[in-house]
């Protein structure tokens, strides 16, 4: 029964970290995109690619927002405004052409991807010490 349990964590714990990877990945598409976009933000013969840069960044944003588990509390929901408000950024920024917003964006996602990178660190960390320390103790 123990063993049954354990096996359901590490199992949790291991789809939990892939989907961390998920999520990385999608905050470099999204910082990747913003930095592109901000190169060539103010070139007006480049405004096609801009467009199109910026579309992905939306797109990654919206992606992040989905992963949301909405039902765990305070952060999903806040993170959720956040991320709100950065595609409404991103949009905004686009159609008035203000360079700045996407660089507040950028900050955000950087900052976003940071905290990501550290839990699943964690998340990793702990599930091998769990794994440790079951295979020690039986």
């Amino acid at each position: 029964m123990i063993n049954q349990g354990y096996a359901a964590y590490k199992n949790t714990s291991i789809d939990t970290a892939d989907q961390g990877k998920l999520i990385l990945m999608t905050y470099d598409v999204a910082i990747k995109n913003c930095k592109l976009a901000l190169d060539v933000f103010d070139d007006p013969h480049k405004l096609e690619q801009r467009t199109k840069l910026l579309f992905k960044v939306q797109d990654a944003i919206t992606e992040l927002m989905s992963a949301l588990k909405m039902d765990t509390g305070e952060i999903a929901k806040n993170l959720y405004m956040l991320y709100d408000y950065m595609l409404r950024s991103v949009v905004n920024a686009s159609v008035k052409n203000r360079s700045e917003k996407i660089t507040e964006v950028l900050k955000y996602l950087e900052e976003l991807r940071d905290a990501w990178a550290l839990a699943v660190v964690n998340i990793k960390k702990n599930t091998v010490l769990d794994h440790i320390s079951t295979n020690h103790s039986g």
